[in-house]
């Protein structure tokens, strides 16, 4: 039994809002993506022992920390840009 939909079938507000879903699982996936990047970046950088503890040290926590931060920090520039140009 093939269930493929058709698009083409759904009424307009049904065609908006699996519009809205697409777009919402794109963001989630996206930000997903993002996550996992700087979780990765941040680690390669930031933590070099073997952690036996469960825990990090004080200078791979700081270091993490301050990783995230300027990533965040630079992503906000980055944005902020983009809203100026946009406006131009």
């Amino acid at each position: 039994m093939d269930q493929t939909l058709d698009v083409n079938k759904l009424s307009d507000s049904d065609k908006k809002e699996l519009t809205q879903l697409l777009q919402s699982e794109s963001q989630k996936a996206a930000i997903q993506q993002n996550v996992h990047h700087i979780a990765d970046t941040c680690w390669k950088k930031c933590i070099t022992s073997k952690i036996t503890s469960g825990r990090l040290d004080k200078n791979e926590e700081a270091c993490a920390s301050n990783c995230v931060d300027r990533w965040m920090d630079t992503n906000m520039a980055v944005l902020k840009h983009l809203e100026t140009l946009q406006r131009q």
